[in-house]
């Protein structure tokens, strides 16, 4: 399958780069340096703006699923990046045609947020910007007719893939106690998997390692 990879170079996104490649995939990867991703068999590793429809379109062609796990570390002032990313896939998409579109968020976001523990809202009075942007990013989507899949993870850790993952439709949770958690290597499976197969589509999928 031909996957555009937003993100690659992030935490997550290397490790879903690697696990799409190892699958036989072939990726294309929209970044600011393509020299952190270049000399993988498989692999077309893009200069271009995720915010710009133009560069988006340019990397999405013939692309048949896009995967972000776009990011802004530890600012607490995320300049819009993934209000406007969603936009920009919206209008690559329309001129590209393409269809199945994955983006990684984050517990706490919309409507998830009464649902989390107290420790887990903490989280987002630290850093309320980038949950509000994550937000108008998924209400964007939403908006859309595409095949689009918002995947909510746990507290993200750097522990090994263990394949061993709970995954819930938001619509279906009630509460989230304590700080639920799940590896990177993890979540980078789940965004490979539905992003191929199709599940969850048009749905936010909370995702948990499984105890």
């Amino acid at each position: 399958m031909k996957l555009l990879i937003l993100g690659a170079t992030g935490g997550t996104g290397a490790l879903l780069t690697a696990a799409a490649l190892r699958a036989g995939h072939e990726v294309t990867a929209l970044v600011r340096d393509p020299g952190r991703l270049a000399g993988r068999p498989g692999l077309r590793a893009v200069r271009g703006d995720v915010r710009d429809p133009g560069s988006l379109a340019a990397a999405a062609d013939g692309a048949e699923a896009l995967v972000s796990c776009l990011g802004v570390g530890n600012t607490r002032d995320p300049h819009d990046l993934i209000r406007d990313t969603a936009r920009a896939v919206v209008a690559a998409a329309a001129r590209t045609g393409l269809r199945r579109v994955v983006f990684q968020s984050a517990l706490g976001v919309g409507a998830s947020y009464p649902r989390t523990s107290v420790l887990m809202r903490l989280g987002y009075r630290l850093a309320p910007a980038v949950f509000r942007d994550k937000a108008a990013g998924e209400d964007l989507l939403a908006a859309t007719g595409l095949d689009w899949t918002v995947v909510y993870p746990g507290m993200l850790t750097n522990g090994p893939r263990t394949g061993r993952v709970t995954a819930t439709g938001l619509d279906t949770v009630t509460r989230l106690p304590g700080l639920p958690r799940i590896s990177r290597a993890d979540v980078a499976e789940f965004l490979l998997g539905t992003a191929t197969t199709g599940t969850w589509n048009r749905q936010i999928a909370v995702i948990t390692a499984k105890s």
